[in-house]
Formats: C-alpha cells, sequence, structure tokens
C-alpha cells in the first residue's frame, strides 16, 4: 500500500526547493496547495486516531460521549424521509476540525500545554485563508501571494510540525505509562 502522507510529504519539499530556485506565483501556490494536501491527509488521519481515543475511553469509563466522536468521522449521517440512513461528506470547517482535533487529541493524551498557544498558531490560521483566498478568488488580486503571506505560511507550516511532534511524543509517553 502507497504511503500518501510521504507522498504528500515530498510534494511539499520538492515544491518548497522549487520556490527556493525559481520564485514565481506558480511555485508560490504550488506549495500552498501541497502544504494544504499535507495539511488534510494528517488531520484525517489524526481524527481517525483521536476517535479511536474516544472509544477506548469509553471501554474504560463505561460512559459513551458519542457527540464527541461525530465531528471527527468522515461522513456524517442524515435520514431520508422515508427512514433510509444516508451518508454525506462531513464537511465541517477545516480551522474548526484543526481546533477540535487538536484539543480533543491533546485531552485524551493528558498534553500539558495548551495546543493553540504558540504565535504560530495565528500564521497557520492566516495560512489557511490565504490559501482559501487563492483557491476561490473573487478579485485578480486574491491570486497572489506576497512576501509577507509567503513568511506566513511558513511560520503556520513550523507551528504545525512543532504541535505534531508535541502531541506525538505526549501519546508515545502515556503509552509507555500505561
Amino acid at each position: 500500500m502507497a504511503d500518501y502522507k510521504e507522498w504528500l510529504f515530498d510534494d511539499v519539499q520538492q515544491n518548497r526547493k522549487v520556490l527556493e530556485t525559481n520564485d514565481s506565483q506558480l511555485a508560490r501556490r504550488n506549495y500552498l496547495r501541497s502544504l494544504s494536501a499535507y495539511y488534510e491527509l494528517i488531520l484525517s488521519n489524526l481524527r481517525e486516531t483521536t476517535a479511536k481515543l474516544l472509544v477506548d475511553e469509553f471501554e474504560f469509563s463505561g460512559v459513551l460521549k458519542i457527540h464527541k466522536v461525530y465531528p471527527l468521522m468522515d461522513e456524517v449521517a442524515r435520514l431520508s424521509e422515508n427512514g433510509q440512513l444516508k451518508l454525506d461528506v462531513n464537511r465541517l470547517p477545516f480551522l474548526a476540525l484543526v481546533t477540535y482535533t487538536l484539543k480533543t487529541y491533546a485531552k485524551l493524551i493528558r498534553f500539558d500545554k495548551e495546543v493553540l498557544s504558540d504565535n504560530r498558531w495565528e500564521a497557520f490560521r492566516e495560512s489557511v485563508k490565504i490559501r482559501h483566498r487563492n483557491t476561490h478568488p473573487k478579485f485578480d488580486n486574491e491570486i497572489e501571494i506576497t512576501d509577507d503571506e509567503l513568511k506566513t505560511i511558513d511560520e503556520g507550516y513550523a507551528w504545525w510540525n512543532n504541535i505534531l511532534k508535541q502531541l506525538h511524543e505526549a501519546h508515545l509517553k502515556k503509552m509507555a505509562g500505561s
């Protein structure tokens, strides 16, 4: 089975190298698009891990808090008029899903720091807005990524890598202590 995480990570690295050797708006947009795809895949994996931890918590406590699992699911359930179960893609806003997943995961692994306290979290949030604006432009100038925005994108990426590393280490520590 292919390791899609590695593929997307390689895309990010390759697009960053192209940007460093031949800075252009195309290179900047490709870098941002590859980062966005990478974030989405990592978040999908983290949502799955978090959902499993919530199920584990249920098994230990005997209290099922299924509503905490709902936002983590890839699909949401709805009922048709004749009572048939239909599944739709979970379309929660990306930033809200990142926030919920990280906070829930951190709590479940007993991570003792605030996951969103680093000022680079704001850079990450802004980079998501830049990507949205760039992907869905309303005006001609919205497809441009400025030098300052590129710095913001890089700071957001640094935050992402740092918080995920800290959470991973905390999870390993919890598992070793269990």
